[in-house]
């Protein structure tokens, strides 16, 4: 007889769920947030799901995404879902999407690059959505999500 474990994680009372994150991309975007050290987290990685085969999914409680965090999470995996938890009800749901032009969220990889020499604010064109790319504005380098700097 096969006992199919299961386990319960409780409903958020206050917080945000970033739902349908592109399998194993969960852990990156936890290291791109800005969350104090006591914040409790749930994340499950490749779990299975409908519209994506799999998925991750994380669940921070008492914490509500800054619009900077939303921005770098897009970049990583675009077709997530940022939900927004009050009082145990839903208050607000948006799809991350990527902006097309961004500012002060990366720097660039070049090291030839003025933005890297003057400690100037980098400026990216997205060029593609899957996968992730990013041009510089300033040196014209496309870079890879995997090669992301984040600020």
């Amino acid at each position: 007889m096969n006992m199919e474990q299961s386990y319960v994680v409780p409903k958020l009372d206050h917080g945000t769920v970033i739902d349908h994150l592109r399998a194993s991309t969960a852990l990156r975007c936890l290291q791109v947030l800005d969350l104090p050290m006591d914040t409790r987290i749930t994340v499950g990685i490749n779990l299975e799901s409908g519209r994506l085969g799999r998925k991750d999914i994380i669940k921070i409680s008492d914490y509500e995404l800054k619009g900077r965090e939303a921005a770098k999470l897009a970049l990583i995996s675009p077709d997530a879902t940022l939900s927004i938890i009050r009082d145990y009800k839903l208050h607000g749901k948006h799809d991350l999407t990527p902006p097309l032009r961004f500012q002060g969220i990366m720097r660039c990889v070049n090291p030839g690059c003025i933005t890297r020499a003057e400690r100037t604010t980098g400026s990216f064109l997205v060029l593609s959505n899957d996968p992730v790319v990013v041009r510089c504005e300033y040196c014209e380098r496309s870079i890879d999500a995997s090669d992301f700097i984040w600020d």
